[in-house]
């Protein structure tokens, strides 16, 4: 015998069934009014779309949406009309209501409990960094129109999964040497220190210092030349490895010098430079590049002869920048890429944002200003015996984006990676974060201007991680923005604004140096140190200590417009110091616990590459074409 359940329910479970249908028929109404929405919505957006492609892809959504509403709305009819046949049975008072007990209809066999079903697990919460549904309302893609394409084999593809996952240490370490390989020392940008120093006197004292040139500009760029070092043009430190050392084109001298840190510096004038950090000597001859570096060069984190940099404008011959993998073996360069044209929308195609390698899977990781952020595993052979370095890269894996913004696009900021996901934000007022696996956008936020400082991460006491953001001004036409985000979600956890920037089309104002966070355990801790260029008046700049949590001010310092970020020199008792370079050629010692200048020295010449510091050490060059060795006592 067949049972019609719908009966059988009608007349056992009247008041459930009518229950069910109810709350059956208020979800089909909600389901009705969002598709006869979205349908409103996408017949709008279709119609103002300006690409044909866009056009053509809400075309063939439409479709499916109207199909479905049509059918939630057969639903919606058999739904009121079951309610209302429920509404008007009356049950007969000569049947019995009690359904009839089975041989199959048995009791339970045991009694609930109330003991957990799984052990309770003793693991330490894991920190929280994006999921598969990562973003909120406040930082879904779609609030602005974000358009992301991921290209691979040369061909736009709707996925893309990653054979070798990338997976950053979740410590932040990224290089296991003595020094400063990375622009901001690493993957997290916190900082360009390393080490300790023993600071008694607290005064800056110039030990060396090396003349270096100029570069004439290309055509397009007009009259004039790049000279000296630029912004961000931080150099980099390392204690090779002793094996290594012999193997390179060191000087024989440097190469039997015990404890060699060397300084590479790739600077404005063409050239990548070598200086023994303790004296100032070249350790090998300079190599020219024929290329303006504005940006900074990074080292191969396992600490073999690699060195990445990318250039920031044409040369005078008319030659793209691009971005360089060069052997410090003998300076053979392994690879050159990124001048092509092909999939980048923006067609100025330099590269002032630093790359960082995830060392693992061998793959180079480097955002473009044209736009795309390139992927390249480097297939890279090392035979420390044979003293023999290559590579054979493969195609890149890139991600191109458009906006509804009417804005320029690509990156200049330096990226932060942590565990397997990107964090960047561009010249057009939004903030991005990648899954570098999948390549997928997760979240999206609206920054408000153009970002040129890059990020800092860190890690908070609740496990969460938070990026720290400040914005120069190319569209808010004076103010900038200050944030702090939330890592998971894209969320703003807090914002500050300057109201009191002089806006300047020509050159830009605000945030224009990377923050500094302070490091646990020393005066620093608990501190974000920006700099804001441009206030109250174009030659000014405000130096600011804000609390972490809060965004509230701590302490706040007058000073010269600069476009060089601040460095912290730290004692072995958790003493902090910060040392800033300004526009007018000062060097400033500051207090960190109230930013009072505790000595100075000057330079005479704009200083706007920042600085890196080993141990005792502080490097940098200037715009006027001297790179100097300075000591903190």
């Amino acid at each position: 015998m067949v049972i019609n359940p719908l009966i059988l329910a009608d007349t056992v479970m009247m008041p459930e069934l009518r229950m069910t249908f109810q709350r059956s028929l208020t979800a089909l109404l909600i389901l009705l009014f969002v598709l006869i929405a979205g349908f409103i919505a996408l017949t709008v957006i279709g119609n103002r779309a300006k690409s044909r492609q866009r056009r053509r892809l809400i075309r063939r959504i439409k479709t499916p949406v109207l199909v479905l509403a049509v059918v939630v709305f057969a639903f919606v009819l058999y739904c009121a009309n079951r309610l209302n046949s429920l509404d008007t049975q009356q049950p007969d008072p000569s049947e019995s209501t009690e359904p009839s007990v089975t041989e199959t209809s048995q009791p339970p066999t045991t009694a609930p409990t109330t003991e957990p079903t799984t052990e309770p697990t003793t693991e330490p919460t894991q920190p929280s960094l994006p999921g598969d549904a990562a973003y909120t309302d406040k930082s879904n893609p779609a609030n602005w129109g974000v358009d992301w394409e991921i290209i691979y084999n040369d061909s736009i593809v709707d996925a893309y999964r990653r054979e070798e996952t990338i997976h950053f240490s979740s410590s932040g370490s990224y290089f296991d040497f003595a020094g400063v390989a990375a622009f901001r020392g690493g993957n997290y940008r916190q900082g360009a220190t390393y080490g300790t120093a023993t600071v008694t006197e607290e005064k800056l004292q110039r030990i060396w210092e090396r003349e270096i040139s100029a570069l004439p500009k290309s055509p397009s760029a007009g009259e004039g030349f790049w000279t000296g070092a630029g912004w961000t043009g931080q150099p980099l430190v390392v204690e090779w490895d002793e094996e290594v050392k012999q193997i390179m084109n060191l000087y024989p001298e440097k190469k039997a010098k015990a404890d060699l840190v060397e300084v590479i510096y790739p600077t404005l004038d063409g050239h990548i430079y070598f200086y023994d950090l303790e004296t100032g000597e070249y350790t090998r001859d300079p190599l020219f590049m024929n290329m303006a570096f504005k940006g900074s060069g990074m080292l191969d984190p396992r600490g073999w002869p690699i060195l990445y940099v990318g250039s920031g404008d044409m040369n005078p011959d008319w030659e793209y920048p691009r971005m360089f993998v060069i052997s410090l073996i003998d300076f053979t360069i392994l690879y050159q890429y990124g001048y092509e044209t092909g999939f980048n929308f923006r067609t100025w195609r330099a590269f002032d944002s630093s790359p960082l390698v995830h060392a693992e899977s061998d793959t180079l990781i480097w955002p473009g200003e044209n736009g795309l952020i390139y992927t390249i595993k480097m297939n890279t052979s090392f035979d420390k015996a044979a003293g023999t370095i290559s590579v054979h890269p493969d195609k890149p894996v890139m991600t191109r984006y458009q906006t509804d913004f009417e804005r320029t696009l690509g990156y200049e900021a330096s990226a932060v990676i942590v565990e397997n996901y990107l964090y960047l934000g561009d010249n057009g007022g939004m903030f991005y974060c990648v899954d570098l696996n999948t390549m997928e956008l997760k979240w999206a936020q609206f920054i408000h201007d153009d970002l040129n400082a890059s990020p800092v991460f860190e890690w908070g006491d609740d496990g969460n991680g938070y990026l720290y953001v400040g914005t120069s001004m190319e569209y808010s036409e004076g103010t900038v923005y200050l944030y702090k985000l939330n890592a998971l979600t894209g969320e703003i956890v807090w914002e500050k604004t300057i109201t009191d920037v002089v806006y300047n089309k020509s050159v830009s104002g605000g945030v224009l140096s990377s923050p500094l966070l302070g490091k646990e355990g020393t005066d620093l801790e608990g501190m974000i140190v920006f700099h804001v260029s441009r206030t109250p008046d174009s030659w000014s700049g405000l130096l600011m200590a804000l609390d972490c949590e809060t965004g509230e001010e701590i302490w706040i310092k007058e000073m010269t417009y600069t476009w060089s970020s601040p460095v912290a020199i730290y004692t072995e008792d958790g003493t902090a110091y910060i040392v800033i370079c300004d526009a007018g050629g000062n060097v400033q010692l500051l207090s960190a616990e109230d930013g009072k200048t505790l000595h100075s020295i000057s330079f005479e010449s704009n200083t706007e590459a920042s600085p890196v510091v080993y141990q005792d050490t502080l490097v940098v060059g200037t715009r006027g074409q001297w790179v100097y060795g300075i000591k903190i006592t």
